[in-house]
C-alpha cells in the first residue's frame, strides 16, 4: 500500500488506545559511531544524527489530560502541528501495528507546511522484553532499511535509546532518512518516530522532533 494511501487512512483514525505497562530503558548501544552512555552522548553534527539542529519553539503540548492525545508521556510541539489520537481498527492493523508496537497518536506536519508525521507508539510487550528490544523489533518490521544505527541517549530527563536509518520510499523507491526513539515509564514503554516523504522533508521537520525529544517527560 502506498504512503499516500496509508497517510489518508491514518488521518481518518480518531480515537486513542490505551498504553500498557512499562519497563526501563538503558541497555547497551550498538552500531552507531556516536554511541555513548546516556549522560555523555557526544554531539554528532550533520547526518545521521543531526545533533546540531536546534529545537523548534514550543507552542503546544501532547500527552497531558485534556490534550488531543492523552499519553503516559508529554512533550512539546511547534505551532500548527496537529495531533490526533488513533483508532485501533483490526481492518487496518497492518498500518497501526508494527513489530510489536501499536500507534496511539499521529501528529501531522501538513498544517505547518511539511509533509510528514511524528507518531507515538506503545511498545505492547515493553514490560516483558525491555525498551531497547522493543525498538529493535519495531525497526526489524518497519520497512526496507539500511544504515541502521543505535545509540543510548536521554529524552528530556528520561533514559532513551535512539535509532537512525535510511528507508526505501514506497512512493519513489529512493532512500530517505528516518528516526525513532524509545523511553520507558511505569505506565508504558513509548516510541516516537519521525518520517517524511523524503530526506528533505525529514530534515525540515527535525526541529520539531528535537523539541519533542528534549521536552519528553512522564505525564503527571
Amino acid at each position: 500500500m502506498g504512503r499516500r494511501i496509508r497517510a489518508a487512512v491514518l488521518a481518518a483514525l480518531t480515537i486513542g488506545i490505551a498504553a500498557g505497562c512499562g519497563d526501563s530503558a538503558g541497555t547497551p548501544s550498538a552500531g552507531g559511531a556516536a554511541s555513548a552512555s546516556p549522560g555523555t552522548t557526544p554531539v554528532a553534527p550533520g547526518p545521521p544524527w543531526y545533533d546540531d539542529v536546534a529545537p523548534a519553539t514550543a507552542a503546544a503540548k501532547v500527552g497531558p489530560k485534556g490534550t488531543p492525545c492523552e499519553l503516559p508521556i508529554t512533550f512539546d510541539l511547534p505551532a500548527k502541528w496537529k495531533a490526533k489520537p488513533v483508532v485501533f481498527n483490526p481492518d487496518f492493523a497492518e498500518l497501526i501495528q508494527v513489530g510489536g508496537s501499536t500507534m496511539s497518536c499521529e501528529i501531522d506536519a501538513k498544517p505547518a507546511g511539511n509533509i510528514g508525521f511524528i507518531r507515538v507508539w506503545v511498545v505492547d510487550r515493553g514490560a516483558v522484553i525491555g525498551a531497547r528490544k522493543g525498538l529493535e523489533e519495531f525497526v526489524a518490521k518497519y520497512g526496507k532499511l539500511t544504515d541502521v544505527q543505535y545509540r543510548d541517549t536521554k529524552a528530556g530527563p528520561l533514559i532513551a535509546t535512539e535509532v537512525t536509518f535510511m528507508e526505501e520510499s514506497e512512493l519513489t523507491g529512493e532512500a530517505k532518512r528516518g528516526r525513532a526513539l524509545v523511553v520507558a515509564t511505569r505506565m508504558g514503554t513509548m516510541l516516537l518516530t519521525l518520517s517524511g516523504t523524503d530526506t528533505e522533508e525529514f530534515e525540515a521537520m527535525l526541529p520539531a522532533f528535537q523539541l519533542a525529544r528534549q521536552t519528553v517527560s512522564v505525564t503527571r
